[in-house]
């Protein structure tokens, strides 16, 4: 505590206050699986530098001043970052971060947008990944793990991408990331399947990833989890989309289209579709027609079960071109499971007992369709 302080008084006198500096105004951090995220919003035209050695980053600014507000928000730990210490060398300010594990890093910086006024640097650092040597030797899978069914869930949004904001404050992340795991939790139950979340906590995860995640896991169906949200208060009910490349004429569906695609928003890394070969690949296997039909009869299946449970605001499936859907050959979905922008909606979003309600039919829709499809 005592520490702490002097870096308070230090930070904060008088003397390094000066009318050319600039401002960083806030610090963030986000844990994943094999990276933590270091977001720090600052002025446009702030000067920084980036150095690393085998267990620190250090991270330095010029002339540049701290808020006393976002003071405490600049240390932080995790499974990743043993500590983070802040230092001034005349008009620099760097912050020291400590790193448990071998890593490497990305940076790049973000312009304001509707969610955050500020600009933002974003530091990744990423666990190296370890190479692996291991002798194979072929073994039979039980007949029944080989018959499994993959399914992809897709908790939409996470990290620095919150989602819709309902009337009383909840974050759609939060919301879509609760019934995924319900989700994935009941369909893990049933031996016919396997279940694989695209992000398991609170972290950013670019949209074209996670197609790459379902490729991965040789996934045979995709099920993206999100909330709507409008300016009408009294709008509810689910609707379930799937893609259309031309997309949809609708006010709202443009509205979702505009609020779900934001690839340069907060990942930073996103590769702009019409360059990267890996979803013009996609893209021409899903114009198979066999496949845009399964995801109609999969949209059916769960509109019928969520309409047992609630209200349902689009009573046959919409599309929209959602990138998220553009999943290799597979049929895919994305569930609007309610409007988080009413009150009333948003009340049943955040509690538990109704979480697992909307993950039961959108399971239920799940084996109701491979029936039929078997």
């Amino acid at each position: 505590m005592r520490n702490w302080l002097i870096l308070f008084i230090l930070f904060f006198s008088p003397l390094s206050f000066g009318e050319d500096k600039t401002t960083l105004y806030d610090f963030r951090y986000w844990s994943a699986p094999d990276h933590t995220r270091i977001v720090i919003d600052k002025d446009e035209d702030t000067l920084f530098n980036i150095q690393s050695s085998d267990d620190y980053v250090i991270i330095s600014f010029d002339d540049a001043e701290v808020l006393s507000e976002t003071f405490s928000n600049i240390f932080f730990k995790d499974n990743r970052i043993q500590k983070v210490r802040i230092k001034r060398e005349k008009t620099t300010i760097k912050l020291i971060v400590h790193i448990s594990k071998k890593f490497k890093l990305k940076h790049f910086t973000l312009n304001p947008n509707s969610k955050y006024k500020h600009h933002r640097l974003v530091v990744d650092v990423l666990d190296l990944e370890k190479k692996v040597t291991k002798k194979v030797t072929k073994t039979d899978s039980p007949p029944s793990l080989r018959n499994q069914k993959i399914i992809l869930v897709d908790a939409g949004h996470g990290g620095e991408d919150s989602g819709a904001v309902g009337k009383n404050k909840s974050l759609e992340k939060n919301v879509n990331l609760a019934i995924a795991k319900k989700l994935v939790a009941i369909i893990n139950q049933n031996k016919d399947f396997k279940a694989v979340l695209s992000r398991s906590g609170d972290y950013y995860v670019p949209l074209t990833k996670r197609l790459t995640i379902a490729q991965q896991q040789k996934a045979s169906m995709f099920i993206s989890i999100h909330a709507d949200s409008v300016e009408s208060i009294s709008a509810k009910g689910a609707s379930v989309y799937m893609l259309s490349e031309k997309g949809n004429n609708s006010k709202l569906a443009k509205q979702l289209e505009a609020s779900q695609n934001l690839v340069d928003q907060f990942g930073g890394v996103e590769t702009v579709i019409d360059n990267d070969q890996f979803l013009k690949n996609i893209l021409t296997d899903y114009s198979r027609k066999d496949k845009e039909k399964q995801s109609f009869e999969l949209a059916q299946e769960i509109i019928a079960q969520l309409d047992k449970i609630g209200p349902i605001h689009k009573k046959i499936p919409q599309k929209a071109n959602f990138v998220v859907l553009k999943s290799p050959s597979i049929p895919s979905v994305l569930v609007e499971t309610a409007f988080i922008s009413n009150p009333t909606q948003e009340k049943r979003l955040t509690n538990k007992k109704q979480q697992q309600k909307i993950a039961q039919s959108i399971y239920k829709g799940i084996v109701n369709f491979y029936q039929k499809l078997d």
